[in-house]
């Protein structure tokens, strides 16, 4: 057990001159050691963690300004691919002009020169916010009619893909090859969010 240091203020005043100083300096070096752990100490690492905080402060308002700036841009690329959404439907017939589009696909055939063999409308199908309304085809005629009949139908109004193509010659007429084609003529519907509820309905009750 240590025992209590007793200081003699007398005993001190006594001693030489070098001596007290040495008492003195040691004294103030003992009491700015005890400011510093109580007072001093804890404010520098609170400051330490204050000058991280604002470090980090610093960058995060550097993102954010970065972002600021961006937005502008943001704004106008939203805006164009809005305009470009609305271009795209609105080369999508709704469904009152489906069947004059399916009649456009049939008269663009006549007017090539084509005799249809078969016209047949098959179920659409859903895709999320459109729907595939294919038309099965079987058409017989010159190459240079099917040429025409592509052309016509690139030059609808609307949306409208051939494909699944089958060209199967068909000899010569009046010394002319004729070719007989089997294709799919598909059209697109947009689909509002009433007739997407719909088809949905109908898939739930079909499973």
């Amino acid at each position: 057990m240590a025992l209590p240091v007793k200081i003699n203020i007398d005993s001190i005043l006594k001693l030489p001159l070098p001596k007290r100083i040495l008492i003195l300096v040691a004294v103030n070096l003992a009491v700015a050691g005890v400011l510093y752990w109580l007072l001093t100490g804890p404010k520098y690492a609170r400051v330490a963690e204050l000058d991280t905080e604002l470090s980090e402060l610093a960058v995060k308002l550097n993102e954010s300004r970065h972002i600021a700036a961006d937005i502008p841009k943001f704004l106008r690329e939203k805006e164009e691919l809005e305009e470009k959404l609305e271009a795209a439907v609105a080369q999508l017939p709704n469904a009152k002009e489906i069947p004059d589009l399916i009649d456009g696909i049939s008269g663009a055939g006549v007017k090539a020169g084509l005799k249809i063999l078969l016209f047949k409308p098959e179920k659409e199908v859903s895709k999320g916010f459109y729907a595939e309304v294919p038309v099965n085809m079987t058409v017989e005629g010159r190459y240079e009619s099917l040429y025409d009949f592509s052309v016509k139908i690139g030059s609808l109004p609307r949306i409208v893909n051939l494909g699944s193509l089958e060209i199967v010659s068909q000899g010569h007429k009046n010394r002319v090859p004729v070719l007989k084609t089997d294709l799919v003529a598909t059209t697109f519907r947009f689909l509002s969010e009433e007739d997407a509820a719909k088809v949905e309905q109908e898939g739930e009750r079909k499973k």
